[in-house]
């Protein structure tokens, strides 16, 4: 959460979220998993958003004044 929470809304890559988790695993599954776990935590999937082939991002509306997702 914290590496997607330090850009809201710009997508971070597989990689670089495999590179924050713990451990010196090389497999981006893991990452997959995390990102389930923490849609799972955060009550639905809304707030991480999957961008094909690129990675994941913090959903983040800048209308709303900054506060995040409704």
């Amino acid at each position: 959460l914290r590496a997607l929470a330090r850009r809201p809304g710009w997508v971070v890559s597989r990689a670089e979220l495999l590179r924050a988790l713990p451990g010196a695993g090389r497999d981006e599954h893991a990452v997959e998993t995390a990102v389930a776990r923490l849609r799972s935590a955060l009550g639905g999937p809304r707030m991480i958003q999957t961008v094909v082939k690129r990675g994941y991002r913090l959903a983040f509306d800048p209308s709303d004044g900054g506060s995040g997702p409704g």
